[in-house]
């Protein structure tokens, strides 16, 4: 067998377009509000940049379906389906951009209509419930009617910057009927997050990373969720079966795919799968956890010197702290003693002018009946400053008030305060008894009273014969 080589012709051709490249300058073009023409992308180092909302679709279970499905009935398949995804993509302003089997790629950017900026997420994620629609209510209906079988897709999007560029080869100089072998690439952390979260939908599901969740308004339909493939954990917010609406007259029910998301390995199945690079990477990352923790160890010291001394300077402040508290509470104790010293004080001096006006019926007058009822209602007040309850303020005031309001035949209230006389006083005036009674003709609470005393042996014997002897 004749030894394989590279001619010299082809090495040196391979070598000098490598060169080419890697000795030209990157040169960076901001992508305006019109994705560039793929013919406007010329191979070299000029690349478009700026930023984007990439969509990545793919079919589940394809695989499946081929060994199923005759090939002739999987064109079909695979034809229908690119062409509802590539609709939706266009009708929600986007742009396809790649086919890979059964995946697809949708570009969206910002645009401007009416001086209303209009987000690539938007965009994108209108896409997204738009094929899903399509697939449910348009594509299923009719594969299962015709072949007895649905399908079921995944949707990720990733918004960020992208720079773009064409790649490849053109056709052979001296062959000008050699085609130009060329393509283009979206360089960027963003293309490959869209595909990893396509990768992680579940059928009928849209998966999106966080930038693009902080441009939309329909927040609240989403849920935060994260997701393992391989050793990696990818964060984002998803929402399932989150359809388009449709016009009344389209009376279609939805046709769905299995939710197990087949196309997946378990986290378990990755685990076994890639044990040995695990480890290793494990092994490596012990050591540089373990020269970490070492500076980290050193930091803990010092931050913990740190708080012990700030430990005792709290301790000092709180100790002075409750000593002004400790003071405090003794002046406000000393402050209320007095307040209830002047109240008592207060109520005493009040008290002393009801005695000094006792059985002085010319002087009582004088003053007048609205001053002795506006002093009553003031001893009420200053009794329960002192906390006394109106009750034992007329305990203490009882024969002073009974005195005041005979002078204004204010027998009525005279009585009540006979009977309060009666039932918490050891003594009573046989000569007021006698004319309360008559006068506010009431008997029959205090003669109840009068013979529970008499009852219990405690006093009034006198006083209860001289109320029947009145004829009560």
């Amino acid at each position: 067998m004749e030894e394989s080589f590279i001619p010299s012709s082809e090495f040196e051709t391979a070598n000098n377009a490598v060169n080419n490249i890697l000795g030209q300058p990157v040169e960076e073009i901001e992508i305006t509000d019109i994705l560039p023409p793929l013919n406007d992308i010329t191979d070299s180092n000029k690349v478009f940049k700026g930023k984007l909302s990439v969509l990545f679709v793919d079919m589940r279970k394809s695989t499946d379906l081929t060994d199923e499905l005759k090939s002739k009935k999987m064109v079909k398949v695979y034809r229908s389906f690119i062409r509802v995804v590539i609709q939706a993509i266009r009708y929600s302003g986007g742009y396809t951009r790649q086919f890979a089997g059964d995946g697809i790629m949708g570009i969206f950017q910002d645009s401007n209509v009416d001086d209303q900026t209009i987000s690539s997420s938007c965009k994108a994620i209108k896409a997204a419930r738009y094929i899903h629609t399509l697939i449910d209510f348009c594509l299923n209906p009719a594969l299962k009617k015709s072949m007895d079988i649905c399908i079921g897709c995944g949707v990720g999007i990733c918004t960020g910057t992208i720079m773009i560029t064409k790649v490849g080869m053109r056709g052979k100089e001296s062959d000008e009927t050699a085609e130009n072998e060329t393509g283009i690439v979206w360089v960027g952390s963003t293309t490959n997050y869209a595909n990893r979260y396509c990768s992680l939908a579940h059928p009928c599901e849209i998966f999106i990373d966080e930038n693009t969740y902080s441009e939309i308004e329909d927040s609240e339909v989403w849920t935060k969720t994260s997701r393992t493939k391989g050793n990696k954990v990818f964060e984002g917010y998803i929402v399932d079966e989150y359809y388009l609406s449709l016009p009344e007259e389209i009376k279609i029910e939805a046709v769905k795919a299995d939710k197990e998301n087949d196309s997946e390995t378990s986290f378990i199945q990755e685990i076994f799968a890639e044990t040995q690079e695990k480890a290793l990477l494990l092994v490596d990352e012990i050591s540089k956890k373990s020269a970490e923790l070492a500076v980290a160890l050193e930091e803990v010291k010092k931050r913990e010197s740190q708080v012990i001394a700030c430990d005792n300077d709290l301790r000092k402040e709180n100790i002075r702290l409750q000593q002004w508290q400790n003071k405090l509470n003794s002046k406000q104790t000393d402050v209320d003693r007095q307040e209830q010293e002047n109240k008592e004080y207060a109520y005493s001096i009040h008290r002393g002018v009801f005695s000094e006006t006792h059985c002085k019926s010319n002087l009582i007058k004088e003053f007048g009946k609205d001053h002795w009822l506006k002093l009553i209602d003031k001893m009420y007040k200053l009794g329960k400053e002192i906390g006394q309850s109106e009750l034992q303020v007329q305990i203490d005031l009882d024969c002073y008030l009974i005195g005041i309001y005979r002078c204004f035949d204010m027998y009525e209230e005279a009585y009540e305060i006979l009977c309060v006389q009666a039932e918490h006083s050891t003594w009573l005036n046989q000569y007021v008894l006698e004319d309360v009674v008559k006068q506010s003709g009431h008997w029959a609470k205090l003669k109840g009273i009068l013979e529970k005393r008499v009852y219990e042996k405690k006093d009034y014997r006198e006083c209860l014969d001289k109320l029947k002897s009145m004829g009560y």
